[in-house]
C-alpha cells in the first residue's frame, strides 16, 4: 500500500491503540501520527489497523513505513498567572496547529438544531475548555504553543454568538492579541455572517483564512446532521464564500465537506465544483462518529479515494493546493487525505476571474492587444458590458497570457455570446486561445447554455472550426478589420 492509502485507511477505519503504544494526552486533544511525514489523526477504536512494538500494522502485519507518535504538547502542562492551565485554553491539531473555541457556546448547541459534528459544545460540557477565556490567555497559550511545540498557525472557531454578530467581536479580539504576541497565521472558523462587511472586519483585523463550512451540499444530510446550516441557505454561503476569496485571495478560504453519511456523490461533486471555480479550498474530509452521532458504518476507503482523486483533478484545473492556505484545517490537513491525492500543478491554467484586480488585469491586457498592438479601437475596447459579463483568464506559467468574456446574448435560448478573445503576442501558438476556447464551452455548458455565438476575426477562424464551431453567413467588417460570424452548437459538438 502506499501512503496514500494508508493515510486514507487510518481516517476512515481508525486506529486500534492500546494503552502502552502512546503517550498520555491532554483532555479533549486527538491523537496526532505523522506516517510517511504527513500529519494525521485518525479516530480509535476497532479496526484492522494498529500500533504494536512503533510499527503501523494492518490485520497484525507491520509494514515498512515510517510512523511517529507525537508526544502531547508541552505548552498543555503550563499555566497562566491565575493558575488556569493552558491546555483548557488551546488544543493542538495535527503537527503544528493550534486551535482554540472562542467566545460563548454556540447559541444552537443546547437547541435540536445544534451541529452533530460540533467540536466546541461537547468539550464545554465536559469542562475540557474555559468559555470565558480573555485574549491575553489565548496569547499566552499561542506564544507558549510557538517556543515549545513548533505551532506555526492558529484555527479559531466560533459559533453562533447574540446578538448577531457577537462572535465577530470575540474573533477580532483574539486575533489582535494572537497577532501582536506572536506573528502568527490565523484562521478563523464560523457560520456565514448576516452582513459581509463583518467579513472585512475579520480580515482587516488580521484574519488570513477563513473556514465556512456547510458540511454536506446533499440536503438531506445536511438537514441530519447541521439543522441551523439548512435554515441559513445556500445564497448566503455562496455570498460569504465570494466576499472572503475577495477579501483574502484563493486559496485562503476552505469549506469542510463530510463525506461517508450516505450523501449524493454527484450533488458533493458539484458543490465541490463550484467551491474549487471561486477559490474555495473544498476540504472534503471522511465523518466520523462521535458522542452525539454514531455512524452506521465507517466511510468506505474505496469511495473515499474516488472522490479524492476527481477533487484533486478539480483543484488543479482551477489553480488551488492544501499548501497555499496560510492557517488552519486545510493547511494542517490530519483530517483528511486529500493533500496525498493533489496534483502538480498545470502549467497552462484556464479559470474564471475572481475579483477586481484580475479582471483589472485582463483589462489591460486587452488593451495591450486590440488598442495599442492591433490598432482595431482608439483609447479602449471597454464597454458597459465587461463589468456583467463572465471573464476567463489563461495563466502561463503563472502569468496572465490571453482572456475572453462570456455575455447572455437571448435568455430565453440558451444563447451566450463570446468575445474580446485576446492573447499577448509572446504566448501565442503555445495553446492559451484553444484551452480558452475549450474552458468557455465548458463554462457555458455548467450554466445551461445551448449554443456559444462569436464574431471571430478572419485569421482565428480555423481554430474555432477545429474545436466545431461553424461558419454563418460570410465575412464583415468590424472597425476595418475582416470578421466571420460562427456558432457552437454544445449539445451536439
Amino acid at each position: 500500500m502506499d501512503h496514500a492509502q494508508i493515510i486514507n485507511e487510518l481516517l476512515c477505519l481508525g486506529l486500534c491503540l492500546e494503552q502502552d503504544e502512546a503517550p498520555p494526552r491532554p483532555p479533549g486533544e486527538d491523537l496526532t501520527l505523522l506516517v510517511g511525514g504527513r500529519a494525521v489523526c485518525p479516530p480509535l477504536g476497532d479496526s484492522p489497523w494498529s500500533l504494536k512494538a512503533g510499527k503501523l500494522c494492518r490485520d497484525g502485519r507491520a509494514l515498512n513505513i515510517p510512523v511517529e507518535v507525537l508526544p502531547p504538547p508541552a505548552f498543555s502542562a503550563e499555566s497562566d498567572a491565575r493558575g488556569v492551565p493552558l491546555g483548557q485554553i488551546a488544543q493542538r491539531q495535527g503537527a503544528d496547529c493550534l486551535a482554540v473555541a472562542v467566545g460563548p457556546t454556540c447559541l444552537f448547541w443546547p437547541s435540536p438544531n445544534r451541529c452533530s459534528f460540533c467540536s466546541i459544545g461537547p468539550v464545554r460540557d465536559s469542562d475540557l475548555d474555559l468559555e470565558d477565556k480573555t485574549p491575553e490567555q489565548v496569547a499566552l497559550a499561542a506564544a507558549r504553543a510557538k517556543e515549545l511545540d513548533g505551532v506555526a498557525h492558529v484555527l479559531l472557531m466560533a459559533g453562533v454568538v447574540p446578538p448577531a454578530g457577537g462572535e465577530i467581536k470575540h474573533l477580532i479580539e483574539i486575533t489582535k492579541a494572537i497577532k501582536e504576541a506572536t506573528g502568527l497565521p490565523v484562521q478563523a472558523s464560523l457560520l456565514p455572517p448576516a452582513f459581509t462587511k463583518d467579513l472585512k472586519r475579520l480580515a482587516q483585523a488580521g484574519v488570513d483564512c477563513l473556514e465556512l463550512s456547510l458540511m454536506s451540499f446533499d440536503p438531506a444530510v445536511l438537514g441530519r446532521i447541521a439543522p441551523a446550516k439548512v435554515g441559513l441557505g445556500l445564497d448566503r454561503y455562496v455570498e460569504s464564500w465570494a466576499e472572503s476569496v475577495r477579501r483574502l485571495g484563493a486559496g485562503q478560504v476552505s469549506c469542510t465537506i463530510l463525506a461517508g453519511l450516505g450523501e449524493d456523490r454527484a450533488q458533493t461533486l458539484q458543490g465541490c465544483h463550484l467551491l474549487a471555480e471561486m477559490g474555495v479550498i473544498p476540504l472534503l474530509t471522511p465523518a466520523r462518529s462521535c458522542d452525539q452521532f454514531e455512524l452506521e458504518a465507517p466511510p468506505d476507503p474505496e469511495y473515499m479515494a474516488g472522490l479524492y482523486a476527481e477533487v484533486a483533478a478539480l483543484m488543479r484545473a482551477y489553480g488551488l493546493s492544501l499548501g497555499m492556505a496560510k492557517a488552519g484545517a486545510a493547511r494542517s490537513g490530519a483530517y483528511t487525505a486529500l493533500g496525498a491525492w493533489e496534483l502538480e500543478p498545470l502549467s497552462l491554467l484556464v479559470r474564471p476571474m475572481r475579483n477586481t484586480q484580475e479582471l483589472d488585469a485582463a483589462l489591460a491586457l486587452r488593451h495591450e492587444v486590440f488598442v495599442r498592438e492591433q490598432g482595431i479601437v482608439q483609447g479602449t475596447d471597454q464597454d458597459g458590458q465587461d463589468r456583467m459579463a463572465l471573464h476567463l483568464g489563461a495563466w502561463l506559467g503563472g502569468e496572465l497570457a490571453g482572456v475572453l468574456r462570456l455575455l447572455p446574448e437571448d435568455d430565453s435560448q440558451g444563447l451566450l455570446r463570446l468575445g474580446r478573445l485576446a492573447v499577448l503576442p509572446d504566448r501565442r501558438g503555445q495553446g492559451v486561445a484553444s484551452e480558452l476556447l475549450a474552458q468557455a464551452k465548458e463554462q457555458a455548458r455548467r450554466r445551461g447554455a445551448d449554443k456559444l455565438t462569436a464574431s471571430v476575426q478572419k485569421a482565428n477562424v480555423p481554430l474555432f472550426a477545429r474545436q466545431g464551431w461553424r461558419e454563418q453567413g460570410g465575412f464583415f467588417a468590424v472597425h476595418g478589420w475582416e470578421h466571420q460570424e460562427m456558432t457552437l452548437e454544445l449539445g451536439y459538438s
